[in-house]
């Protein structure tokens, strides 16, 4: 009795034991299950977040090159507007009248003031000549052709230099250049 009493005990205890590994693979089983959904739930989620983000930016950037498009075209417009009243503005007759509305009128009498040496004398024709700054050159003869050549040469040195030299000062004394703002 205590036999049979005690193989239906092991049997009831392996029983038990069987069922509860099956409902402990079972609820394994279902937090596995509900662990992999959350996962794809998630990525799936993340993935929808992305699309959403890069279509939002899409949108953003196709209405902003939308937006620019309209204040070029405005521009243009404006500014087609602006050279037709220059052009309007640039005829002779309204200069003319204009003018007069300030006070201008036309001279009646005109009178040249003649300056001593200006323009500089120069050679008689047929003679080839060249001047350079306060140098004036005027080659006569075949000799002097030939020297005149090299003298030509030389001024014409002299004269590069003294432009690159006036060049040099000028970018140095422009404003808004980085020497005349003290930078080098």
């Amino acid at each position: 009795m205590i036999t049979g009493h005690s193989g239906s005990l092991s049997h009831r205890f392996r029983g038990d034991s069987a069922e509860g590994s099956i409902e402990k693979s079972i609820g394994s089983l279902n937090a596995r299950t509900a662990t992999g959904s959350l996962l794809i739930l998630i990525l799936v989620s993340l993935l929808g977040w992305l699309y959403l983000t890069q279509a939002s930016q899409v949108t953003t950037t196709g209405y902003r090159i939308y937006e620019l498009e309209s204040e070029r075209v405005r521009l243009q417009r404006e500014n087609a507007k602006l050279m037709l009243e220059i052009a309007e503005l640039g005829r002779l007759e309204d200069v003319t009248a204009r003018a007069r509305q300030l006070g201008f009128v036309p001279p009646e009498q005109v009178e040249y003031l003649v300056v001593a040496d200006y323009p500089p004398d120069h050679p008689p024709s047929g003679q080839l000549a060249a001047t350079f700054g306060e140098e004036n050159l005027a080659l006569n003869s075949p000799q002097q052709k030939k020297i005149g050549n090299e003298a030509v040469g030389t001024a014409l040195a002299g004269w590069w230099e003294k432009l690159v030299s006036q060049f040099n000062i000028w970018i140095v004394v422009q404003p808004g250049s980085a020497m005349a703002e003290g930078t080098p």
